[in-house]
C-alpha cells in the first residue's frame, strides 16, 4: 500500500514538474512584454516610491516592494495618460475619456473629480506646487480650467496656448506676477506662463511636439522637456535649452527625493544619473 501512495505521489510530481515546465515560457513571456511596456507617466509619493503608469496598470515601486493600484473604474474603457501629484502628496490622474481622478490612500480608493467639468477630454493635468486644493487642467479646445477646491469646482480660466497641450507643470520658479508659473508642452514646443494667465509665450525656441515635462523642485529653473523621444534640458527657466544624450528613447519625467530625475522609457525602463553622470537601471 505504502509502494502504491509512493508511485502515485511520484507521479503526481511528475506531471506537476511537466506542466510547470511548459506553462514557464509563457509566464516568463508574459512579465517580460510587461516590463517592456512604454512608461506613460511618472510621480512619487509621500514616502519617495516611485508611481509608474503603464498601460497594463500603476505601479508602486521602492527598492524593496512593488504594489499595484488598481486603475479608476471607466465604462468606456478610456485609459489615464496623465498624472500628477499635489503639494499634499495626493495623487491624481487623467485621460481622454476618463476625466479626473484623485486617489486616497487611506481608503485605497478613486474618486473622481468630473462634475463640473464640461466633458471628460482632459489631456493634461498639473498640480499647483504649494497650494495643495489648487489644479490646473487642459480640455482640447474648452481651454484652461483651474480648481481651488481639490476638483470639487472647475472654471476655464483661459484659452491655453496655440497649440494643443500635451504636457503640463505649474513651477514656483521665482519671477512670476502672481504664485508661480505654468509650462505646457505643446505640439510646437514649450509654452510658458506666468499663473495669473496673463499671457502664454514661447519658453525658448525648443521645436517640436513635447510629450513631457518636470522640473526639479529644489532648483526651479531646472526644466527638462522630452521631443520625440529625445530628453532637453533648460537651466534658466526655458530661456534656453540643451539636449541630453540618454540611451533609450524617453518617454515620462519625475524627480525623486532620493533619486533625482528619474526617466521612463520607451521600452519600460526606469533611469536615473549616478554621480558620475552615467544613465543607471532603478531598483535593480
Amino acid at each position: 500500500m505504502k509502494t502504491m501512495v509512493y508511485r502515485l505521489n511520484s507521479g503526481v510530481s511528475r506531471l506537476f514538474l511537466f506542466a510547470l515546465v511548459a506553462v514557464m515560457p509563457a509566464l516568463v513571456q508574459a512579465e517580460s512584454a510587461n516590463d517592456a511596456q512604454a512608461v506613460k507617466a511618472l510621480a512619487t509619493d509621500s514616502s519617495g516610491a516611485l508611481l509608474v503608469l503603464r498601460d497594463s496598470g500603476l505601479l508602486v515601486l521602492d527598492d524593496k516592494t512593488a504594489a499595484d493600484i488598481p486603475l479608476p473604474p471607466s465604462d468606456s474603457g478610456a485609459q489615464p495618460r496623465s498624472m500628477a501629484k499635489g503639494a499634499d502628496e495626493r495623487l491624481y490622474l487623467a485621460g481622454p475619456g476618463l476625466g479626473i481622478w484623485r486617489y486616497e490612500y487611506a481608503s485605497e480608493r478613486w474618486h473622481s473629480l468630473n462634475d463640473t467639468l464640461p466633458d471628460l477630454g482632459i489631456t493634461a493635468i498639473a498640480a499647483h506646487a504649494t497650494q495643495p486644493e489648487t489644479l490646473y487642467a487642459y480640455l482640447g479646445e474648452g481651454g484652461m480650467f483651474r480648481s481651488r477646491d481639490g476638483g470639487g469646482e472647475w472654471v476655464k480660466v483661459d484659452g491655453g496656448p496655440r497649440e494643443p497641450v500635451q504636457a503640463f507643470l505649474h513651477s514656483d520658479m521665482p519671477g512670476s506676477m502672481e504664485s508661480g508659473w505654468l509650462f505646457a508642452g505643446t505640439t510646437r514646443g514649450v509654452a510658458r506662463s506666468m499663473d495669473c494667465f496673463c499671457f502664454w509665450g514661447d519658453a525658448g525656441e525648443l521645436r517640436g511636439a513635447v510629450t513631457a515635462i518636470d522640473y526639479d523642485p529644489s532648483a526651479p529653473e531646472n526644466v527638462y522637456a522630452v521631443i520625440e523621444g529625445q530628453l532637453h534640458h533648460s537651466s534658466d527657466g526655458g530661456e534656453t535649452w540643451v539636449g541630453l544624450e540618454i540611451p533609450q528613447a524617453i518617454t515620462a519625467l519625475t524627480f525623486s527625493p532620493k533619486e533625482g530625475l528619474v526617466v521612463g522609457t520607451e521600452n519600460g525602463d526606469l533611469l536615473s544619473r549616478n554621480a558620475s553622470g552615467e544613465w543607471v537601471p532603478v531598483h535593480e
